[in-house]
């Protein structure tokens, strides 16, 4: 078995698994709901739901 490349930083991950990662949050965010609270803030996607937050954010650049 070959053992992905990990760093500080993180590691690879296919786009697949990307998409359906989003795509699986997004379900579960707006499960049951008609709208949902959201903020943009600089670099970031606040999410409201049930008295928690998810936060997506956004980096510029940055080294490869």
């Amino acid at each position: 078995m070959k053992k992905n490349k990990s760093s500080e930083r993180g590691r690879y991950v296919s786009v697949e698994k990307v998409q359906k990662l989003l795509s699986d949050l997004g379900l579960q965010l707006c499960e049951g709901r008609k709208r949902i609270h959201a903020a943009k803030r600089d670099n970031s996607i606040v999410f409201y739901v049930s008295g928690g937050t998810v936060n997506i954010t956004f980096q510029e650049g940055g080294e490869r």
